[in-house]
């Protein structure tokens, strides 16, 4: 059993402990909600964007057979995958559950007869799939909990380039999607080819906009952008996750560590009661002898 001593020290470490993680948690909260911010943010801009391109899409004209982001292969053998986990961890099961779902893909991928280049995003998956021996064509770092769309374009903008000039056929994102602040998931998300599905009853009679100066030309301006901003999204929901899965996961290492020091400190109070009354039977005792 231990000893008044030991149970003090183990009382003092874990307060300690919960300091740290009651200020993580508080930081987390913090960022999370400067993400979700900027998920509302980019949302209506991202939203308008893909209406203007199911317009232009539905316009007929067979316009869009022209564009090389538009080319559907007729068999995939090259796909560019992208894996968003987080430079850190204490985050609950964020990276485990991202990279899971990127490994199983891998392997379907990989039994269908396809190539699968790797661009891992985030420390913790780098380090992943270095201990799993998985090589990867390219890695990066620099994205934290507020990236941006300048860093998103520079990531994706050779994949764009290697899929026009028919190198790849494909490429596909691996991240947590944000649904809400209770609900996140990790999702596989296709960027390369871009479809436009022609909705039902439309026609170019039937357009909200008014396009100046021609459909091909703004379509083809648009493509790109539409592709790098799901991109760019798909990069701040995966901020926006991770900062709610360190809040959960701080929030539930300092309830714990409230019950570790509850728990100790009953623990030392018995301890130390009990060392007392035996030393007042002992003096007792002594007395008895001695009388």
């Amino acid at each position: 059993m231990a000893t008044a001593r030991e149970l003090k020290n183990k009382i003092r470490s874990v307060d300690n402990t919960k300091k740290i993680t009651r200020t993580m948690e508080m930081i987390s909260t913090a960022k999370a909600v400067v993400c979700k911010k900027r998920i509302e943010a980019t949302q209506p801009y991202g939203d308008k964007l893909a209406e203007i391109l199911q317009d232009l899409g539905s316009g007929g004209g067979g316009e869009s057979g022209s564009f090389p982001l538009l080319r559907v292969p007729e068999q995939v053998r090259r796909e560019a995958l992208f894996v968003v986990t987080a430079n850190r961890g204490l985050c609950g099961g964020y990276n485990t559950n991202t990279l899971k779902l990127a490994e199983k893909y891998i392997v379907e991928r990989n039994a269908e007869g396809v190539q699968v280049d790797i661009y891992m995003l985030g420390k913790k998956g780098i380090s992943r799939f270095k201990y799993l021996g998985r090589e990867t064509v390219g890695d990066d770092t620099r994205f934290e909990d507020r990236p941006t769309f300048e860093e998103a374009e520079e990531v994706i903008s050779p994949q764009m380039e290697s899929f026009e000039k028919g190198e790849i056929d494909g490429v596909t994102i691996v991240f947590t999607h944000y649904e809400s602040a209770s609900r996140q998931k990790p999702v596989i998300r296709k960027l390369l080819p871009i479809t436009i599905e022609d909705s039902e009853g439309s026609s170019s009679s039937g357009r909200e906009f008014i396009l100046e100066p021609s459909p091909e030309l703004i379509l083809g301006r648009l493509l790109p952008l539409s592709l790098k901003m799901q991109f760019f999204q798909a990069l701040v929901e995966a901020a926006a996750c991770e900062q709610i899965s360190r809040r959960i996961a701080m929030k539930n290492a300092t309830d714990n560590a409230e019950e570790m020091s509850k728990t100790y400190t009953q623990l030392y109070n018995r301890t130390r009661q009990g060392a007392i009354t035996q030393e007042i039977l002992e003096v007792i005792a002594g007395a008895e002898v001695m009388g």
